[in-house]
C-alpha cells in the first residue's frame, strides 16, 4: 500500500449507500459492528441514515455543486442555535442545511464577530516586487485598512 492510499478518501455511490442502509435495517447488529464488518466508518453510516431520514434518496446523492444559503437563513439558523430554541437536528431540518458542520462553521464565524457569508476565492494577482510590497503595506497602514 502506498503512502497516498492510506490517506485517500473513499467515496461511495448512492446505490452502495442505499444497499448498506437496507442491509443494516435487516440485521440485529449494532451500528459499529455493522460498519466495521463492511469497512465503512460508523460516523459515515450514521450520517447516511440521518440524511436518508431527513431528505430521502435525494439526500444520499453527492451534490454536483455546493449549496448556497441566503445570508438571512444563516443568521436565523445561528440565532436558533445560540438561543437553544431548537435541537440541532431540527435546525438542520427546518432550514434544509445538509450537514451539522456547516451550521457549526456559521456559529463560529458569528461568535467571532463575523457574519456567516460566502467565502470568496481570491484571484491570482500579478507578480509584485519586494519594493512594491513594502509600498503597498505602508499605504494600507497609513489609510487604516485591514491588511490581509
Amino acid at each position: 500500500m502506498t503512502f497516498e492510499a492510506i490517506f485517500m478518501k473513499i467515496t461511495y455511490s448512492t446505490t452502495t449507500k442505499l444497499r448498506l442502509l437496507s442491509q443494516f435495517q435487516n440485521v440485529n447488529e449494532s451500528l459499529k459492528v455493522f460498519a466495521d464488518y463492511h469497512n465503512v466508518g460508523a460516523g459515515s453510516l450514521k450520517r447516511w441514515i440521518q440524511q436518508y431520514l431527513t431528505g430521502g434518496l435525494a439526500n444520499l446523492e453527492r451534490p454536483v455543486h455546493n449549496r448556497r444559503y441566503p445570508k438571512k437563513l444563516k443568521l436565523r439558523a445561528v440565532c436558533d442555535y445560540r438561543n437553544h430554541r431548537l435541537p440541532t437536528k431540527e435546525i438542520l431540518l427546518k432550514y434544509d442545511i445538509r450537514g451539522l458542520s456547516q451550521l457549526r462553521n456559521w456559529v463560529i464565524l458569528y461568535n467571532n464577530g463575523k457574519e456567516p457569508v460566502r467565502k470568496r476565492v481570491r484571484k491570482m494577482g500579478r507578480k509584485v516586487s519586494y519594493d512594491e510590497k513594502i509600498e503597498i503595506v505602508k499605504w494600507v497602514l497609513k489609510h487604516n485598512h485591514d491588511y490581509k
